[in-house]
């Protein structure tokens, strides 16, 4: 093989096992060329080395400027179009899912989610000039603002024995801290879905000796055991989230059999009526303007737990048609 040969069987195998590239300088002084080679070396690479065209004969080695230096990259590889929609969207769906379980910093799951994040922002270290700032601002550019979060710092231990058990389809004995009891009781829970709904965790889950599925609140579990029992996930026909929150307002469902018919008259206030109408607080929310310009709103629900404090947090500006006693 002769010397140019040679040369350029290194540049390749440098651009094919560095996503940087190499720095043009470095480049000519490595192999001890000046920029006249390097040129030749460098139009002979994009006009004649084919495992690195794209389809239209174009080459992916390209120089790259950043601040005052220059890099010869294979830029498929090294930024690949970085601005399109889909990596924008990962971006922000990951920095957004970090947002909203923020709440459980401090816990097992809450570690491994900035551990996460920190190996996603290593994996773009080489694509820092690309991106410009924008992973070094992400924090501040993605943001979640919890609603009232609720403090899961010692429940560490207990969320990792859950998430073990739910995974495993393994039964878990619990002792739970009830609210509609006095004091804590025990049971052997089979955990079906961990629930995140406002800054909280719940554990959707069916006691054992029981058909019923209920609904646990992840900061009231005093402790949790893994059995060696295992139970037989259910079918979808059986149990689905989806199914088992239907006709709920929020999280919290009544019985299969009861149901809360609402009706509400908003002032006439723009801003109001924007707010309400531009969110799906129920999907059997119906609005209609009225001819005095305010607007009502109906809908019916399983449980009305959470209605009436999102009712209330309107004050005057809400009317309560139905139900006529203004409680269900």
């Amino acid at each position: 093989m002769d010397h140019m040969n040679l040369n350029l069987a290194r540049i390749v195998l440098r651009l094919m096992t560095s996503h940087r590239g190499w720095r043009v300088d470095d480049l000519m002084a490595q192999l001890g060329i000046k920029d006249r080679t390097y040129r030749k070396y460098r139009h002979r690479l994009q006009t004649e080395f084919e495992p690195l065209m794209k389809g239209d004969g174009t080459s992916l080695i390209q120089e790259v400027v950043e601040g005052e230096a220059i890099y010869l990259r294979v830029v498929e590889v090294a930024e690949k179009s970085w601005a399109d929609e889909d990596f924008i969207a990962r971006v922000a769906a990951l920095h957004f899912a970090v947002r909203i379980l923020r709440f459980l910093k401090g816990t097992e799951v809450g570690d491994a989610i900035d551990s996460f994040l920190g190996e996603f922002q290593h994996s773009m270290r080489d694509r820092k000039t690309m991106l410009g700032e924008v992973l070094h601002h992400a924090d501040r550019m993605f943001y979640e603002i919890p609603d009232a979060p609720k403090d899961y710092g010692d429940k560490g231990e207990i969320i990792r024995t859950v998430l073990r058990a739910m995974l495993l389809c393994k039964r878990v004995e619990v002792e739970y801290n009830s609210a509609s009891l006095r004091g804590a009781w025990g049971m052997t829970l089979e955990p079906l879905t961990l629930a995140s709904h406002r800054s909280a965790l719940y554990l959707i889950a069916r006691a054992q000796g029981y058909e019923d599925i209920r609904m646990y609140a992840v900061d009231r579990i005093l402790t949790a055991k893994e059995t060696t029992e295992r139970f037989e996930y259910p079918s979808t026909v059986k149990y689905d989230p989806d199914t088992y929150i239907a006709g709920a307002w929020g999280l919290f469902r009544g019985e299969a059999d009861e149901q809360h018919d609402f009706e509400l008259i908003f002032a006439d206030k723009r801003w109001l009526q924007m707010f309400v109408q531009e969110r799906r607080w129920h999907k059997s929310q119906v609005f209609a303007p009225l001819d005095d310009g305010r607007l009502r709103m109906s809908f019916s629900v399983s449980s009305d737990k959470e209605v009436w404090p999102w009712i209330l947090g309107f004050g005057d500006d809400v009317e309560v048609v139905r139900p006529a006693n203004g409680r269900a």
